[in-house]
């Protein structure tokens, strides 16, 4: 449209100066018919309006073009604006996706770290359930091993007392036989030592040492220390 409007302009000035040319070569024969010339003059005037018309719009056309061509400029700074706009956005965006993938990865890595531990966790666990069975059965037969021992020294206990109390006991009988068997020897010797014959005599000095060595053995199977004897009779000269 901008080139349209300046050619019909051009053609317009060149049919309005070929007007100008026919009226002023016309000008002997206009002075002999009036109403022509009125009719060329009617034509010249309506020509200029409308030459000032066109020149009008082309002004306005130019004005237009003006304030267009200020429109372009803006719209493209503007663009050029939204262009760097855009690439810094463009940038942002691809520093977001690279710390995203960067997140990614770490979470990631903090998940297998995670299942790892889990892993180990339940590992240690399990170990720890088995070794606590085992510590429980151990325990259960310690227990049982110290009912046993508890039951065994119970028995040797009772054992041990009865056999002290027998050997109590026994050494109450063997003092008593030991008392009673010093007493005879004793009751044995006053009466050897009362006979006067030569021969009985001899028989006392055998009877003695019968005695003596019945004393002797008796001693010998003593499971206590000797009480004290009594004091033995004189002896006759």
């Amino acid at each position: 449209m901008r080139q349209l409007l300046p050619s019909a302009a051009r053609h317009f000035a060149a049919g309005l100066v070929a007007a100008l040319l026919l009226a002023s070569a016309a000008g002997p024969v206009g002075a002999q018919d009036d109403k022509r010339a009125s009719r060329e003059r009617e034509a010249l005037r309506r020509s200029q309006q409308a030459l000032q018309k066109a020149q009008e719009a082309q002004s306005t056309l130019q004005r237009e073009k003006a304030a267009l061509t200020a429109e372009r400029d803006k719209l493209d700074i503007e663009a050029k604006r939204s262009g760097a706009a855009l690439e810094g956005a463009q940038g942002q965006a691809r520093s977001l996706r690279a710390e995203l993938s960067r997140v990614q990865a770490e979470v990631k890595a903090a998940q297998t770290q995670l299942a790892r531990l889990q892993e180990e966790g339940r590992q240690a666990l399990v170990a720890q359930q088995s070794r606590a069975e085992s510590l429980e059965k151990s325990l259960a037969e310690a227990r049982r091993q110290l009912a046993e021992r508890a039951t065994t020294v119970a028995s040797v206990t009772a054992l041990l007392t009865r056999s002290t109390e027998a050997l109590a006991e026994a050494e109450r009988k063997n003092r008593e036989l030991y008392a009673l068997g010093r007493r005879l020897i004793d009751e044995y010797r006053s009466e050897v030592g009362s006979a006067r014959e030569p021969f009985l005599q001899l028989q006392q000095v055998k009877a003695e040492n019968r005695a003596e060595e019945l004393r002797s053995q008796m001693e010998a199977q003593r499971l206590v220390g000797p009480a004290t004897p009594a004091t033995p009779p004189a002896r006759s000269p």
